[in-house]
């Protein structure tokens, strides 16, 4: 798809070039802020779990929907709300998007039950589904120095590791001095300000303009929310029923339908031929399995410090800062390792550390002290640290360029997915079939572990595959 700026009189506000329009500083800050406060609000939510389930009487199976309303979301509208910044203009998306995101938030912050606040999430990530892939164009189209461009792109890609760093220590902290209510509260100064000078954004379109494919989306849609409803609600309540009958329904009928529609469209939402490309699809599922390990950690690992070992919102914070830490410190130098050692590589050097992080988790269940749980920690944040970035330099790597922007898209879409389903898995596994007294963490590490050495064995096999010889 080949990307084109409208054409406005220069001096027009919204123009490129216009005094009216932020320079190359100013659209990578107001853009980065809008990404800080999604990523934000997807880490700190997990320390307030234990708090939700307190104040508002919530089980673990609805503090699993309360994450995964928001994720889900993510994962089904990314590719919609591209499309409809190609057709509509990015800017307008994004101020949407802004302005969903923070009647989301103040709904979130008002909540009194579960229920509520698992709706309420969905019209946050409705929001956070139009800031990103918008904000992220505008940044590369708007931005017309190749010099300045990188940079942004750059500072673009470490912001998530940044809000992944801060995210429950900002969450703890607000948690302990003002509130749960507060994480959400958070967002609206943010949104309010980004708002006020997103109006000198400039507006870009896409030079031609993505066929929807609403059927598609619908379908993938259904198939996701059926699994996911399936997992947790078994976990907690068992298979038997009607309800894991209607879930499994779902979740079967709409995998199926989706891949008919998919084959028959002239411009699907998922291009089936993708899969045929080993490269991608490797790049596709490490995604799943890389963010459903991050999804399941957070959830698990804020649980347990505050259910079982009694830990504050803001101590358990600083109990997971080994592993935030090491994301945010190495997040901005995979990038560059790609060019050193090979995105392959990374990716199988990524897969091995969190198997060893899961691995001592694992072994560590049961530990009254600190130490175990920090190297486990430490192990799982640099497998994140370095996944990452090799995870979209492979989903693209060999495609035509028309391609790559999908193929980039349904990537970050898989992220999501990891995400919802990292915790329908494993934080179900660990809560087991009710809510008890402890948290089981050793049976979910134990599959943490598996995925990560899933991970490793997927990457070395295709690596090989492509020419029969280790591929960088």
């Amino acid at each position: 798809m080949t990307l084109a700026l409208p054409r406005r009189a220069p001096g027009m506000p919204g123009a490129p070039g216009s005094p009216h329009t932020l320079g190359p500083v100013g659209l990578t800050v107001v853009c980065g802020a809008a990404l800080f406060v999604t990523s934000l609000d997807s880490t700190a939510v997990n320390v307030a779990l234990p708090v939700l389930r307190t104040e508002l009487g919530a089980g673990t199976d609805r503090l699993a929907w309360i994450v995964d309303a928001y994720t889900l979301t993510l994962a089904v509208l990314l590719l919609l709300a591209g499309a409809l910044g190609d057709r509509l203009g990015r800017r307008t998306l994004f101020r949407a998007g802004l302005l969903v995101f923070g009647l989301g938030s103040l709904g979130c912050a008002l909540a009194t039950g579960p229920d509520e606040l698992i709706a309420v999430r969905v019209v946050q990530g409705c929001g956070a589904a139009m800031l990103g892939p918008n904000a992220l164009s505008t940044l590369t189209t708007a931005i017309t120095d190749p010099v300045q461009r990188t940079r942004a792109i750059g500072f673009w890609a470490g912001i998530f590791g940044l809000a992944s760093a801060v995210g429950p220590l900002i969450g703890g902290a607000l948690i302990d001095a003002l509130g749960w209510r507060w994480i959400f509260l958070i967002n609206l100064p943010v949104v309010a300000l980004a708002l006020a000078a997103s109006v000198r954004v400039p507006e870009t379109r896409g030079g031609t303009s993505r066929q929807l494919d609403p059927l598609g989306l619908a379908l993938g849609a259904v198939a996701v929310l059926g699994l996911t409803e399936l997992l947790i609600h078994g976990a907690h309540h068992g298979y038997g029923g009607v309800t894991p009958v209607v879930c499994a329904t779902l979740a079967v009928g709409g995998a199926v339908a989706f891949v008919a529609v998919e084959r028959r469209r002239r411009h699907p939402v998922f291009p089936l031929a993708l899969v045929r490309h080993g490269t991608f699809t490797a790049a596709t599922v490490t995604a799943v399995l890389a963010f459903a390990i991050l999804a399941g950690f957070l959830f698990v690992s804020s649980v347990y410090w505050q259910h079982d070992r009694h830990a504050s919102a803001l101590q358990t914070g600083l109990a997971l800062l080994p592993a935030t830490l090491a994301i945010a410190v190495v997040s901005p130098l995979s990038g560059r390792l790609i060019h050193v050692v090979g995105a392959r590589r990374l990716l199988v050097g990524s897969g091995l550390l969190l198997a060893l992080g899961a691995g001592v988790l694992a072994l560590a269940g049961g530990s009254t002290g600190y130490l175990p749980y920090a190297a486990g920690y430490l192990a799982l944040g640099l497998g994140f640290g370095l996944i990452n970035p090799p995870i979209t330099n492979t989903a693209v790597a060999g495609l035509p360029p028309q391609q790559a922007g999908v193929a980039s898209a349904l990537a970050s879409g898989s992220r999501q997915l990891g995400n919802t389903l990292g915790v329908a898995v494993l934080a179900t596994v660990a809560a087991g079939p009710a809510d008890g007294a402890t948290v089981h963490q050793r049976p979910a590490w134990i599959i943490a572990a598996g995925l990560g050495l899933a991970i490793a064995a997927l990457n070395a096999v295709v690596g090989r595959s492509r020419s029969g010889r280790p591929d960088r």
